[in-house]
């Protein structure tokens, strides 16, 4: 679905002469039938949200990460040190695709050394990894890639009030990208005690890190 929404702009928004995609799905989720449609896409259309509600014959599945599923691909690479297997899969957000490439890396570098792979900081960005977040960097709007830079920055997570403090646009501005960079998956949010914090997956920290050198 991603290939006929815009780059360069908050999520969920048609590419020109795609938006009467928006009125088809708008009647296949309104008028009642006996079909299923399954979309797939790193970003949900705008307009799809509207009809997620308790009542809606449409849902909006956010996929996560395998966590410890995720255990199963690098045994099935034949990776050493099983007990480090957590630290590696947190670091690359259980995505199975980004643990295949890294499970190659470390295949062919250290004979299949979690623990010599993870003694090298920061996390290593294969050639083979960089393209694949380079394309959803570049999705990315510019005030998107602003509050990443931001987080990015912080050692932990982040509250909103602290991102508030040190972003440069407005506060209506910067909630607009923290809802569409959740959208998209890329970020995290998880509950403190007063408020919810933000972070991004220590790969995804990396690049943003690498793009700003």
């Amino acid at each position: 679905m991603q290939q006929i929404l815009s780059s360069g702009q908050l999520a969920g928004n048609y590419k020109p002469e795609y938006e009467n995609y928006g009125t088809l799905f708008k009647l296949i989720g309104e008028i009642p039938h006996n079909s299923c449609l399954i979309l797939n896409s790193w970003e949900p259309p705008s307009d799809i949200l509207t009809f997620t509600d308790d009542n809606s014959a449409v849902s909006l599945l956010q996929l996560i990460g395998l966590g410890e599923a995720a255990t199963e691909i690098l045994r099935q690479k034949g990776l050493l040190d099983e007990e480090l297997w957590p630290e590696l899969i947190e670091i690359y957000h259980g995505n199975p695709l980004w643990l295949k490439l890294v499970a190659q890396t470390i295949n062919n570098l250290f004979g299949g050394r979690v623990s010599q792979y993870l003694s090298y900081q920061p996390v290593f960005l294969s050639d083979e990894l960089t393209p694949i977040l380079q394309q959803h960097y570049q999705r990315l709007s510019e005030i998107e890639k602003q509050a990443i830079a931001l987080i990015s920055n912080e050692s932990e997570p982040v509250l909103l009030t602290q991102l508030m403090a040190k972003s440069q646009g407005s506060e209506r501005e910067l909630f607009k990208a923290i809802q569409s960079l959740d959208r998209r998956g890329i970020i995290a949010k998880l509950s403190g005690e007063a408020e919810t914090v933000f972070t991004i997956p220590p790969v995804l920290k990396q690049y943003v890190k690498m793009v700003a050198e």
